[in-house]
């Protein structure tokens, strides 16, 4: 409708339409699978003690960048695409920066938990 509101859809529709919880559901089994992995052949292989906690380290590392790769691109039959805004040509850019850089910054602040937990 001209000259009407513009519907802007909320954070958890864009992560639907971007199939960002798809990717994240994915990567928390393959990191669960490569931690219980390295628990198993740590020691087999004799590997220092801290190679478990260096694989959990990587994996907590990896979840934002994860992420922040799911949100802006996807993987289509074409190849690896960015994904497009669905935005008209005649309406501006939404402000979906912000919520974006909160949860990134939660994502990252919880990582930083983590590893100092397992530090300590």
């Amino acid at each position: 409708m001209p000259g009407g509101p513009t519907h802007e859809p909320g954070m958890w529709q864009q992560f639907r339409r971007r199939r960002v919880i798809r990717v994240v559901i994915a990567y928390v089994a393959f990191a669960f699978a490569g931690l219980e992995a390295s628990e198993f052949f740590v020691p087999y292989f004799v590997l220092p003690e801290w190679s478990i906690r260096a694989v959990l380290g990587a994996a907590v590392l990896g979840f934002p960048v994860t992420v922040a790769l799911a949100w802006t691109y996807d993987i289509t039959p074409d190849g690896i695409v960015r994904t497009p805004d669905e935005l008209g040509p005649e309406t501006p850019q939404a402000p979906v920066r912000r919520p974006v850089w909160l949860v990134l910054s939660l994502l990252a602040l919880v990582a930083g938990s983590i590893l100092h937990l397992i530090r300590t």
